[in-house]
């Protein structure tokens, strides 16, 4: 890890004031009086630029609503600091961009909008500073939620999205738990929201409750999940519930009693096959996508960890199957009675704010007067309220976002429960960030290398109160090494080189290849650095046999270190093939295959997936990807029967083809 010396502080405070008051981020001079342009760099400004219109339509990329909420507290900053925002896209990553800027003395923008999961990164490049100073501008209950917890001791971000609770709430299929017998109670359903007002909503009884909807739906297919989870989101909201958390306003808690109690409810969970996370990359405890999540709308979880944003692509499967959502907070360990202090819902950070290094302490500090207020502002004009804290508890706001979340809070029965809940989670005490463990640096080995590993016993793992044990040393060296780095004088190179495929490139080799000019399929980059040559790079093909035709998944692996010892890696998948052979590739259309849809356009008909079944060359290699469709003879906008030729080609040239009718209805 390179280290590099910040610019004179000198420097860097004079250009700041000649910044404020002479040239704007367009460099053009202002007179004394006009407005001070505070830049806030976005990875996707947008979502919150007034002044952005649709290049085709020509309409605002923001509703109406939002859009008058977003000029109004422009108006608002504008009227009380003299302060204009303007919204800079990066240049390219964020990760990088900052540094670059800060290296030079020239900081981007005042303010640098931190995707989640960066801030531990950008921590230990040292390319944030403290705004601790600032924390008096957050000391009424109607900012208060802005001014995120500690980290390292010192405070960095600043959140700007309120939301109801977590980003991930527990939620559940109701018209999946409607067709539990063992659910019901003199022949009604008891749901997850009718426990937990009752105040009997504790690990035990969900336990109980999801082994009863375990036990009869994995009758009807041994796909259904009684809770398809993303086992970190889980065992975070447990360890919360227990009074504990990952990294929080105490600290680290990853192997405190309270957390250690938290996972062992979630192996047990896990060990019964009560909660199923089926998604995980082999051999490890990675997820690879969300389709845990996708199973909700699908029908095969009842129980699931519902990103908000995502709710309202599931409207149409569940409006299709005549179900709905419910949620209902996290279950309290049982040894809690209800309404004990320990008990709280967990609240991530998320994407948020920080300011960087070289911004001066008075630009620094209207920078974050101005957003401070520019965020109040948009959520009184969002409420219709003279208080921001009123967008999560006016009952308009309220009704809208659960309608928006899909909870069927209109329902006659259940539906004013729902939105008690809502409430709940809307409530002063439950936004409140809580949980800082992508903050910090610390999140991929805790929820892969210690919890993920020990959950699903990979890699050798043992249990979870064990592996944390054996991890510890290893999480306080990520801790230390960022800790120092934030308490030091100098910058830090942190970013690994990227390997990026060229354009066009395929790995794919005639048997007998050798002396392969990798540059030609691969470019190297480092942020600081530049390009770097291929010959630098360690190239292992220890798992490719160039002799015999096959598909070598990952096979290829390439490593490459920059000059401040960050090492970059990256696989690739390699095809070798038989150059020399005449035989025809296999080409098998489905027995069975779809309609087409009148009017339908044929550049979005998957030829390859609807309607044939399998692609290989004479080695059984997948050809599918080179399959072309005569559609010659095909009319889309006129019902009927067709005639379409489908050819594949394999790698050595020879082709197959198969003629097959459509229907066109």
């Amino acid at each position: 890890m390179k280290i590099f010396k910040r610019p004179a502080k000198g420097i860097v405070i004079l250009l700041a004031v000649l910044t404020v008051l002479c040239c704007g981020d367009s460099g053009n001079r202002r007179t004394q009086g006009e407005p001070v342009v505070i830049r806030i760099a976005h990875n996707w400004p947008r979502e919150m630029d007034t002044s952005f219109r649709d290049p085709i339509t020509g309409e605002p990329r923001l509703g109406q609503q939002e859009l008058n909420a977003r000029i109004y507290a422009e108006e608002q900053v504008l009227q009380k600091y003299n302060v204009k925002l303007a919204w800079i896209p990066y240049p390219s990553d964020l990760r990088e961009d900052i540094l670059r800027s800060v290296l030079a003395g020239d900081p981007l923008a005042e303010l640098v909008r931190i995707i989640n999961a960066s801030q531990g990164l950008l921590l230990g490049q040292n390319v944030l500073q403290p705004i601790d100073d600032f924390e008096y501008l957050f000391d009424d209950e109607d900012s208060r939620w802005m001014f995120m917890g500690k980290a390292y001791g010192r405070h960095y971000f600043i959140n700007n999205v309120m939301r109801y609770g977590n980003d991930a709430p527990l939620v559940y299929n109701i018209g999946m738990l409607d067709r539990v017998p063992a659910l019901k109670e003199n022949g009604k359903t008891v749901l997850p929201v009718d426990l937990w007002l009752e105040g009997k909503w504790t690990w035990s009884v969900f336990e109980d409750y999801l082994q009863k909807v375990h036990d009869y739906w994995i009758q009807t297919w041994d796909g259904r999940m009684a809770y398809g989870a993303q086992h970190a989101v889980a065992a975070q909201m447990a360890m919360h519930s227990n009074g504990a958390s990952v990294y929080g306003d105490n600290g680290l808690e990853i192997n405190t009693p309270e957390a250690k109690e938290a996972v062992a409810f979630i192996e047990r969970l896990v060990s019964k096959n009560l909660i199923r996370c089926i998604d995980l990359l082999p051999g490890t405890s990675r997820i690879q996508h969300l389709r845990d999540v996708w199973r909700l709308q699908w029908g095969h979880s009842v129980f699931a960890n519902l990103q908000q944003w995502l709710s309202g692509s599931m409207v149409n499967h569940f409006n299709e199957r005549g179900d709905t959502i419910g949620i209902v907070p996290f279950p309290r360990p049982d040894h809690m009675e209800p309404g004990d202090p320990r008990y709280r819902q967990m609240n991530d950070a998320k994407d948020c704010y920080g300011v960087p290094r070289g911004v001066s302490k008075e630009m620094a500090e209207l920078a974050v007067k101005a957003f401070r207020e520019y965020t109040i502002s948009f959520y009184k004009k969002m409420a219709e309220s003279d208080r921001a804290l009123d967008y999560l508890q006016a009952d308009g706001p309220v009704m809208d976002s659960a309608v928006k979340m899909f909870l069927d809070v209109t329902n006659e029965e259940y539906g004013d429960k729902l939105l008690e809940v809502w409430r709940y989670l809307g409530s002063n005490e439950n936004i409140i960030i809580n949980e800082y463990a992508k903050n910090v640096g610390i999140w991929d080995i805790w929820s892969e290398d210690i919890l993920g590993d020990s959950l699903y016993r990979v890699r050798g793992s043992s249990q979870y109160s064990v592996q944390v044990e054996a991890k510890m040393s290893q999480v306080n060296e990520i801790m230390n090494t960022i800790s120092r780095a934030i308490r030091s004088d100098q910058l830090f190179d942190n970013v690994p080189p990227v390997f990026t495929d060229v354009e066009g490139a395929r790995m794919i080799f005639a048997a007998g290849t050798a002396g392969i000019d990798w540059s030609q399929y691969l470019t190297i980059n480092d942020n600081v650095d530049g390009p770097i040559v291929f010959s630098n790079a360690v190239t292992d093909l220890s798992a490719v046999n160039f002799s015999q035709p096959g598909r070598y998944e990952n096979g290829a692996v390439f490593s490459v270190s920059d000059s401040s010892g960050n090492t970059g890696t990256a696989t690739r998948t390699v095809t070798v093939f038989d150059g020399s052979h005449t035989t025809p590739p296999g080409l098998v259309i489905k027995s069975e295959y779809r309609v087409i849809k009148l009017d339908e356009k044929t550049a979005d008909i998957n030829w390859r997936n609807d309607f044939v079944e399998s692609a290989t060359d004479k080695d059984g290699l997948d050809i599918r990807d080179s399959l072309v469709a005569d559609l010659s003879e095909i009319n889309t906008t006129t019902a009927g029967q067709y005639k379409v030729t489908l050819t594949v080609t394999d790698y050595a040239g020879n082709q197959s083809s198969a003629e097959l009718t459509v229907t066109v209805e």
